[in-house]
């Protein structure tokens, strides 16, 4: 009698080996794929933060700003939801005139809109949802994401813990 085919026991073990195989691999893939997001996001805040910079190198658009910020410490200048232009930062006290050369700058770099976000499990049961450009003591750029207008985790230029 010839053989032709697999037994239904064969076909069991062979289709349980792969599942136990697929529950290994996939916690590992998740990480990867979350990585990877995570990775995408400090690139496009790095996209941000040399849009501003280059905004910055635009004399108007920077004594636009130096008429808006306070002499020390950190401050929001633009915030925009992912997918939308930024705007101006009117939440902050420490923000006074106005500054469209500085946002038309910073737009027109990032192509009309901040980019979108990849990364969207959020932390501490917070999801980021908007991008937020500021500058430093030293008058830097800044650029974090926030929640809801918050500037909660520091992309550029450094990136913050929590991120990594």
């Amino acid at each position: 009698m010839k053989n032709k085919g697999f037994s239904l026991v064969e076909l069991i073990i062979v289709i349980a080996i792969m599942a136990i195989l697929a529950a290994a691999i996939a916690p590992a893939l998740i990480r990867y794929i979350d990585k990877s997001r995570r990775s995408d996001d400090v690139a496009s805040a790095e996209t941000i933060n040399t849009a501003t910079q280059a905004a910055l190198a635009n004399e108007e658009a920077y004594d636009e700003v130096q008429k808006a910020i306070p002499t020390s410490g950190t401050v929001t200048l633009a915030k925009a939801t992912c997918g939308s232009a930024f705007t101006q930062s009117n939440t902050s006290a420490d923000i006074s005139g106005n500054m469209s050369t500085f946002l038309e700058e910073i737009n027109s770099s990032c192509g009309g809109a901040s980019p979108k976000l990849k990364y969207k499990k959020g932390f501490n049961n917070k999801k980021p949802d908007t991008w937020v450009v500021g500058a430093n003591a030293a008058g830097k750029p800044v650029v974090w994401l926030g929640v809801s207008g918050a500037t909660d985790w520091e992309l550029q230029p450094e990136i913050c813990k929590e991120y990594k």
